[in-house]
């Protein structure tokens, strides 16, 4: 299969500081392609931080494992190292006390993709003009529309919409989500920091903005439109799009006389 990937970052346009981060791999560690979104939290430098040790450890981790392919148990350990260096390090300084990151993670070889999750920052499959969450929410509603405690238009608006129940450092160990699934044409995978759904882009509106052919002027119309809309929050988007191969030819069935 052959994957074409894009990615970009904005501070937004009420934040100082970015503390989103993002990493794309391709052709490494056994992987076709990797794409890692974290969302630091904690504020200003503690935020920027968080992200970055979750992100530099979760690459570090993988390239030096020794592994190959997109096995969700890799990316577990990856994760967990992620958080322990992540709770260290806030442990160690007093001014990052309490620091934490979303992580989402696809890691893709063939047509094969290992999705894992902890936080809010949401993974999105379009497929055929559909779009569905890959990954799992970890904020409070989503957690109590899960455990039946209310509805999920409760959860949409609700005042508790961005306070977590799980990040990556907060806490000594941490829970992750991860899914398996297969890949197909046509596919388009994205990755994304809370600051799209923050800015008011749905996510048919993101899916339509990313339908250009060419992906880094669709991933620019994404982060263009959530500044128009005022994008109070920092702003990622990475995406990885399966190429359809235009030498296949269908094969027609033989008309019998």
């Amino acid at each position: 299969m052959r994957l074409r990937v894009a990615w970009a970052t904005d501070p937004g346009l009420e934040r100082e500081e970015n503390e989103d981060a993002v990493v794309v791999w391709r052709n490494k560690a056994g992987l076709d392609t990797l794409l890692v979104v974290c969302d630091g939290m904690g504020g200003h430098a503690a935020g920027q931080t968080a992200s970055s040790i979750a992100s530099k450890t979760i690459t570090r981790v993988l390239a030096e494992d020794g592994d190959e392919g997109p096995d969700v148990d890799r990316l577990k350990r990856a994760c967990k190292q992620a958080n322990s260096a992540v709770f260290e390090a806030a442990e160690e300084n007093t001014e990052w006390k309490g620091m934490g990151s979303t992580v989402v993670v696809v890691a893709i070889r063939g047509s094969e993709l290992g999705l894992l999750n902890v936080g809010d920052s949401p993974a999105y499959l379009f497929r055929n003009g559909s779009a569905k969450l890959i990954s799992q929410d970890h904020s409070w509603p989503a957690e109590q529309v899960r455990l039946g405690v209310i509805k999920p238009e409760e959860a949409e608006g609700h005042p508790l919409k961005h306070r977590l129940t799980r990040a990556v450092g907060v806490w000594e160990s941490i829970q992750s989500f991860t899914d398996k699934m297969k890949i197909e044409e046509g596919d388009t995978v994205v990755l994304c920091s809370d600051g799209v759904e923050t800015a008011g882009v749905s996510v048919d509106e993101m899916g339509s903005l990313l339908k250009d052919a060419d992906l880094d002027k669709a991933i620019q119309r994404v982060i263009a439109r959530c500044r128009e809309l005022g994008a109070p929050d920092n702003v990622t988007v990475a995406v990885a799009r399966v190429e359809v191969d235009v030498t296949k030819t269908a094969t027609l069935p033989r008309l019998k006389r």
